[in-house]
């Protein structure tokens, strides 16, 4: 798969998930391909997490701040929530007698993260050329991140209805959010709530 590939999947992930989830099953990639892939969007996402904060000043006087400042943490933590995230998704899935596994959650998961981080470079650009766009670049890679995952999921599993993936969705990122608050908390991490 050359340069011009990758490019005809991310259009055709953007218009046809569906049919990208297909495409990337086809690749027949080993378990070790796969957790490249991962690697690969976990450390380009942290590179340009660690180019924006050196062109746009953030603070760092609150724990989540100065664990985010720190590279390996936030690799470690992206990494982390990418392994959970395909781990729920193939969980859940299951329970409500979706047919998909984890290796193609996994890979579905990568996939997209490297989509958004194609969407992290573009905004970086575009808040250097106009400053006020980095809002609505923030929302519009949230909204293709919800899109992708909801239609992929429902891929995966071979689900036939949109909306009970949506609602699935909805319940697996409160369900993983509370996990993800008790460790935090667990850890010291969570910031102090003043009385």
């Amino acid at each position: 798969m050359n340069i011009s590939d990758l490019g005809d999947l991310v259009v055709l992930t953007l218009r046809k998930p569906a049919q990208a989830v297909q495409v990337l099953r086809g690749l027949d990639l080993a378990p070790g391909e796969r957790w490249m892939i991962v690697i690969l969007a976990v450390s380009l996402s942290t590179v340009l997490a660690g180019i924006a904060r050196l062109m746009f000043s953030a603070p760092t006087n609150d724990p989540i701040s100065a664990l985010l400042a720190n590279p390996m943490a936030l690799a470690g933590l992206q990494l982390g929530a990418m392994v959970i995230s395909a781990a729920a998704v193939t969980v859940i899935g299951r329970a409500f007698r979706g047919t998909g596994v984890f290796a193609d959650a996994l890979l579905l998961v990568a996939w997209i993260e490297l989509i958004l981080v194609g969407l992290q470079a573009l905004q970086l650009v575009l808040m250097v050329v106009f400053p006020q766009t980095g809002t609505l670049t923030s929302l519009i890679a949230f909204g293709v991140s919800i899109y992708l995952t909801i239609a992929m999921t429902k891929e995966l599993h071979g689900f036939a209805s949109t909306p009970k993936v949506a609602l699935g969705f909805i319940g697996g990122v409160f369900l993983v959010a509370t996990m993800l608050s008790i460790l935090a908390a667990a850890f010291g991490i969570l910031p102090e709530v003043s009385p």
